[in-house]
């Protein structure tokens, strides 16, 4: 066991209540933007409950755990919960308290009180609405290491239901994997195997197969039983990692066949295998990429990659663009932008466009005579909807859009048109104090 030297449980409780009770003196407003600030600094605990579990000090990990849990439980309803930080707070305490008490030898009569002790906890919490938390660590507390079918997993006997005899809680895969983080930190590296193969954790089997210089037995098991472009993923990164870069390579490209979102994986394998000159791979895995993700950064990594293909794959690029309309409106805007393919940049633009997108077209308009108009209509539309609301904290940005109409306007030659306009916004927006000066600020 390595030493520590962890605090006295009582200054944890002080700790606790004081952060808590910092914001009584505060008002409503103040106190609520510092809830983060208090949910921070029980992270902090949380995190050094952590570091002794990480070193095996299981003992003391659990006395600072219940004193910030109590003194949470007991003192947590004089925060602001309007956002849930507070209550969110209890997600991140129920896995320490799963792990905490499978890394220590409780007595029988400790497994019951600390589960009894974690039901009532779950249900105090439970009338205000927060989800269940503790039900993982409860079972810890009472199943430990002893349940005779986790034995048998443990001894390479693969029951063929795992370790459930029942159907398995819909918290199985916390505990499975507190398990095996433990059998890891100790060492006990076959177990680990054993119960990662038998409750199904196949990221976690393939990567320590790996890990342990048994990387043909990975990848035979990978090809075999990986379900998800996640998993894949998983197993490839460790595969390159470990020098087998081309049977990585082989894994990925089988992962994009696979259930799951593609993006990730398919960006990693058209990186590496661009980086092991494998032209044809990395562009078949770039285009999948770009499909996963409309974005002007994939549709260049595909014309990079394609070369004397590019008029082609261009062609065929641009046209999934416009069929996925609600895919990336930004992406999107960005692909058709550096095109040069303004009107369908502007027809990209729906009545949800954010203000910045609007505003990215805008300027490229500008420079566009034939769009003109369009900008003068935008721009128009973009400030009045501002000045409308009457909102003075956005006078600005209602005066920024102002600005370019009055660019456009002078560009199309019609500034006497321009003048009226603005004289009619004087005369509608007069009472407006905060507005007034930024208008008399465009008259030219």
């Amino acid at each position: 066991m390595t030493e520590t030297y962890p605090r006295d449980p009582k200054q944890v409780r002080r700790q606790v209540y004081s952060a808590i009770h910092s914001l009584d003196r505060m008002s409503g407003t103040a106190a609520y933007y510092q809830v983060g600030a208090v949910v921070h600094e029980m992270g902090q605990i949380l995190d050094e409950t952590w570091t002794l579990i990480g070193a095996d000090d299981g003992r003391n990990a659990l006395a600072i755990l219940q004193a910030l849990t109590e003194e949470y439980i007991r003192e947590w309803e004089n925060l602001d919960d309007s956002d849930a930080e507070a209550s969110d707070f209890f997600k991140e305490l129920g896995p320490a308290w799963t792990e905490v008490l499978l890394s220590i030898d409780l007595t029988d009569q400790e497994r019951k009180t600390w589960a009894d002790r974690l039901d009532n906890w779950g249900g105090e919490i439970a009338g205000y609405g927060v989800d269940p938390v503790f039900e993982a660590a409860a079972t810890a507390a009472l199943q430990g290491w002893d349940s005779p079918a986790l034995q048998q997993v443990l001894q390479g006997t693969i029951p063929e239901q795992g370790i459930w005899e029942d159907e398995a809680p819909e918290y199985a895969d916390d505990l499975i994997k507190a398990r095996l983080r433990i059998l890891e930190r100790r060492g006990r590296l076959q177990e680990y195997l054993y119960l990662a193969q038998a409750e199904r954790q196949i990221e976690e089997y393939v990567t320590m197969l790996v890990r342990l210089d048994r990387a043909q037995e990975a990848i035979a098991y990978g090809l075999k039983h990986l379900a998800t472009t996640e998993q894949a993923l998983t197993l490839a990164k460790a595969l390159y990692e470990h020098g087998e870069r081309e049977q990585s390579l082989q894994i990925a490209d089988r992962g994009l066949v696979l259930e799951g979102y593609k993006g990730p994986l398919a960006k990693w394998l058209r990186d590496q295998a661009k980086a092991m000159d494998k032209p044809e791979m990395a562009l078949s895995a770039a285009e999948q990429a770009f499909r996963a993700e409309i974005s002007l950064e994939n549709y260049q990594h595909v014309a990079e990659l394609a070369r004397e293909q590019w008029t082609e794959k261009r062609t065929a690029l641009l046209d999934y663009v416009r069929s996925q309309k609600s895919s990336n409106q930004h992406g999107s805007v960005d692909i058709f932008l550096h095109e040069g393919l303004l009107d369908e940049a502007i027809a990209m633009l729906g009545s949800y466009a954010t203000h910045t997108l609007v505003e990215q077209v805008v300027t490229v308009a500008l420079t566009s005579q034939p769009h003109l108009d369009w900008v003068i209509q935008t721009c128009r539309e973009q400030a009045e909807s501002i000045m409308d609301r009457g909102k003075a904290e956005y006078y600005s940005s209602a005066g920024n859009w102002l600005k370019k109409a009055c660019t456009a306007y002078q560009s199309a030659g019609r500034k006497e048109e321009w003048q009226t306009y603005l004289n009619e916004l004087l005369s509608t927006h007069r009472r407006k104090r905060n507005l007034v000066p930024i208008l008399q600020g465009l008259l030219r």
